[in-house]
C-alpha cells in the first residue's frame, strides 16, 4: 500500500513536470509574448469645480467654476490586461473675484500640477478606465491689496473613463471624462477632455 502511494506521487510529479515543460517552463524557447509599447495621451478640455468655501461668502465672491484643464499621460502597455504609467498636467481648480466692504476688488486663482501613478484597463476594444494616486502641487495667487503667492502639496487621486477611435495603426482620437481630486486640500474638478493618443514606441 505504501509503495502504491509513492508510485502515484511520483507519477503526479512527472506529469506536472512534463506539463510545465510543454508550456515552455524548462525549454530554451519561451512561450511567445505579445507586443510591448509606450503610449502617450495628450488631453485638453474644461473642468467644473463643484464648490467653494462658504467662509468666503462675506466677500461676495464671483465664482468662475468652469476652467481649463490640460494633462499628459504616458502608459506602458505590456502584453496583459493592466497597464501602468504616469500623468501630469496643469489645471485651474478655482478662479474668482471678491469685493470687500470698502468696495475694493481682488482676485484669487488656485492652480495645480498633478503627479500621479496610474493604472488602466480596457473594458472593450475602445473603452478604457483609469485610476491613480499621487500628489498635487497647488499654487494660490491672491491679487488683493498687493500680490501674494502661496504653495502647498496635497495628496490626491484621479479616476477616468475614455473612448478612443483609431485613426491609424498607432494613433487615435477620443474623449475622456475625468475626476481629479486633491483630497487633502478638498479641491477637485470634474472635466471633459478631447484626447490625442499616440503609440510612439513598440517592441
Amino acid at each position: 500500500m505504501q509503495n502504491s502511494k509513492k508510485i502515484l506521487l511520483l507519477a503526479a510529479c512527472i506529469w506536472s513536470y512534463c506539463a510545465y515543460a510543454q508550456q515552455g517552463g524548462f525549454t530554451s524557447q519561451p512561450v511567445k509574448r505579445g507586443d510591448y509599447s509606450f503610449v502617450v495621451y495628450v488631453s485638453g478640455g474644461l473642468g467644473h469645480y463643484p464648490a467653494y468655501s462658504k467662509d468666503l461668502a462675506y466677500l461676495d465672491p464671483k465664482i468662475q467654476n468652469v476652467n481649463p484643464v490640460s494633462t499628459i499621460r504616458i502608459m506602458w502597455h505590456p502584453d496583459h490586461l493592466v497597464k501602468v504609467g504616469l500623468e501630469t498636467g496643469y489645471l485651474t481648480f478655482l478662479n474668482y473675484t471678491l469685493t470687500d466692504s470698502a468696495g475694493q476688488r481682488g482676485k484669487v486663482l488656485l492652480n495645480a500640477t498633478p503627479l500621479l501613478v496610474e493604472w488602466t484597463m480596457a473594458l472593450t476594444k475602445r473603452f478604457n478606465v483609469f485610476a491613480g494616486s499621487g500628489v498635487y502641487f497647488l499654487t494660490t495667487n491672491l491679487d488683493y491689496k498687493g500680490k501674494t503667492r502661496s504653495k502647498k502639496i496635497s495628496v490626491g487621486w484621479m479616476a477616468a473613463a475614455s473612448y478612443i477611435q483609431p485613426v491609424t495603426k498607432n494613433m487615435g482620437i477620443g474623449a475622456e471624462l475625468k475626476w481629479l481630486d486633491a483630497a487633502e486640500s478638498r479641491d477637485g474638478t470634474i472635466c471633459l477632455q478631447l484626447q490625442w493618443v499616440w503609440r510612439f514606441l513598440k517592441w
